[in-house]
């Protein structure tokens, strides 16, 4: 097997790792606000206030830590990271020699938009 660097592995490496990234923010900023208000529960006066908002607490704990906003998205962005992989790995298919030659933008705007998709 050879293998030949090309300018559209740079890219959509970039892109990959720009979205791992925002993944990382996210949840790291799930964590902050999550010690912020365990924080703010731990002051209270002790009481069923301070009762319920433990349990609201422990409730959110079995949730992710990074959720889908927009499903549509996601489907788009998959689509066209799929109609990247088969510019590139299938030659065979009469693509036009655009879409062959530019393989790396289907993944890479996959990606970005990917970015968006999540909350």
């Amino acid at each position: 097997m050879n293998f030949k660097f090309d300018f559209g592995y740079a890219i959509t490496g970039l892109t990959a790792l720009l979205f791992y990234f925002r993944l990382a923010m996210l949840r790291g900023k799930k964590r902050r606000l999550a010690r912020t208000e365990m924080a703010e529960v731990m002051q209270m006066a002790k009481g069923k206030r301070q009762k319920d908002r433990m349990a609201a607490i422990e409730a959110k704990k079995g949730q992710p830590a990074v959720e889908v906003k927009s499903w549509f998205l996601v489907v788009i962005a998959i689509i066209l990271m799929l109609v990247g992989i088969l510019a590139k790995n299938y030659p065979d298919l009469n693509l036009p020699q655009i879409l062959s030659d530019y393989w790396w933008a289907g993944p890479s705007i996959g990606f970005i938009i990917f970015i968006f998709a999540f909350k």
